[in-house]
């Protein structure tokens, strides 16, 4: 019995940092910028081979990139500017080319600052930019306070006390 409920407590851990880590990724964030470019990249789909026969074209799609850097001009940022539609994380987000008229017009004036909403991570090794969800002209390089995110964690703990709380209760009986 103690072993089983060993491995109980492994796997709910495990659990446990998966989630957290899947709100890493989708939680938004923020981070005053310079917009220093933008591109625009065709991204073709690729099909696999099956063995002499012809392979149908798959339809690529346009992948807008703005190109940032910190207030210091010392860091360098790379944010993807695509569409989420209706896919995990659910921004519902249909309008990275207004998204990117935005980042060209911020780009166009020299000392202005802009904040890019943002989620995701940036891994170099898997070609993983993260994804600007918004942007916008920012006159200040404090960066705002994150009211949905915190409004957001503290309904979760909230709820998952809550449950703590009748488990045990019913536990007890």
């Amino acid at each position: 019995m103690g072993r089983i409920r060993k491995a109980m407590k492994v796997l709910a851990g495990l659990l446990l940092l998966v989630f957290i880590g899947v709100l890493a990724y989708s939680l938004p964030q923020h981070r005053v910028v310079h917009v220093d470019g933008y591109e625009v990249k065709r991204v073709d789909g690729t099909a696999p081979s099956t063995g002499g026969s012809p392979v149908p074209p798959v339809r690529g799609t346009d992948v807008y990139f703005i190109h940032a850097s910190n207030t210091e001009g010392t860091e360098v940022f790379v944010y993807r500017n695509e569409d989420t539609r209706f896919g995990f994380p659910w921004y519902l987000k249909f309008d990275s080319a207004e998204v990117q008229g935005r980042a060209q017009l911020l780009g166009q004036k020299e000392e202005q600052l802009a904040l890019v909403t943002y989620y995701g991570w940036r891994m170099p090794i898997l070609k993983l930019f993260p994804n600007a969800v918004d942007i916008e002209a920012w006159d200040s390089t404090e960066e705002p306070f994150p009211v949905f995110n915190t409004v957001f964690l503290a309904v979760l703990v909230l709820l998952a006390g809550i449950i703590f709380w009748k488990l045990r209760k019913l536990r007890a009986k």
